[in-house]
């Protein structure tokens, strides 16, 4: 219990909240998807292997971690730069990667840049980087600073209750009542008159960069972590077409589908961690 707290209080020192389940010596890190929390993990680390010690981040403005400051955005490179030193604080040499949807990607790309920290990866629902064409890029940035401009437009929103709060993140998105008030009860704040939530606004913001095809394939270029891509049956199809466009930046890349939507790992959570450990598994050193 003395390495779970030593490394909750690590993260603290980056601002990011995080879970911890297990106790082993191998290292895990779980990294969830945009307005998710670390709670989407939950469901599927009720039972794990004892070998493994999975550490379910909050990315900055998510969850329970610190919003950025108040004169930075969300550039999806910071999230990848943030895993580099949460990483670095745990004092850890070499870890596995699980990531779903944005939190995929970010694992994604972070063993492209660093293979040698990495095991394996796993990545849920989410592949490769979502690009816009070089003619669309200067109207990304041209919306995205006329949505920064606007006063008050991404203020708190107060919700007369948590029930009301779940169903609107239930009808947000591919995910049941159930799990929303899972994902919430992570993400709220009880005051007076209702709920908040404790979601930075501003990460609906459009985006203000993102990559384009070429260079994304060309940042993703020969991966030589053993990876593994989960997607659910109902999911996603942005996911199987950036399969298509992604895969050969893999040098190893198994693709196995599950039951579930887009949080295929909260809707068949036994069948997605058996997927998930057997893949560790074979990249582990015993």
């Amino acid at each position: 219990m003395t390495r779970v707290k030593n490394a909750i209080d690590r993260l603290k020192q980056l601002g990011i909240a995080a879970q911890i389940f297990g106790e082993g010596p191998e290292v895990v890190i779980c990294v969830h998807g945009w307005l998710d929390n670390s709670n989407s993990f939950q469901p599927m680390l009720c039972k794990i292997d004892a070998k493994y010690t999975y550490i379910a981040i909050d990315l900055k403005g998510h969850g329970q971690s610190q919003w950025r400051s108040s004169d930075a955005h969300y550039y999806f490179v910071d999230y990848v730069y943030d895993l580099l030193k949460v990483i670095d604080v745990l004092q850890v040499t070499q870890c596995h990667l699980i990531g779903h949807s944005l939190g995929a990607m970010v694992c994604g790309l972070f063993s492209a840049l660093y293979p040698e920290r990495i095991k394996s990866l796993v990545m849920i629902e989410g592949i490769g980087l979502v690009c816009t064409e070089p003619d669309g890029i200067k109207q990304q940035m041209l919306d995205s600073f006329e949505q920064r401009n606007v006063t008050g437009k991404f203020k708190k929103r107060l919700y007369s209750s948590f029930d009301a709060l779940i169903t609107a993140r239930s009808l947000a998105g591919d995910i049941t009542k159930k799990d929303a008030a899972l994902l919430m009860s992570r993400n709220t704040q009880k005051v007076e008159g209702g709920y908040y939530l404790t979601t930075d606004p501003r990460l609906k913001t459009q985006s203000g960069f993102r990559f384009a095809k070429a260079q994304a394939l060309a940042a993703l270029k020969d991966i030589t972590v053993p990876s593994l891509l989960i997607i659910g049956d109902a999911g996603y199809d942005f996911v199987k077409q950036n399969c298509s466009i992604f895969k050969s930046n893999f040098n190893v890349l198994e693709v196995k589908e599950i039951p579930g939507g887009h949080h295929c790992h909260m809707d068949s959570p036994q069948q997605c961690i058996m997927l998930v450990e057997q893949h560790m598994n074979r990249n582990t050193l015993t």
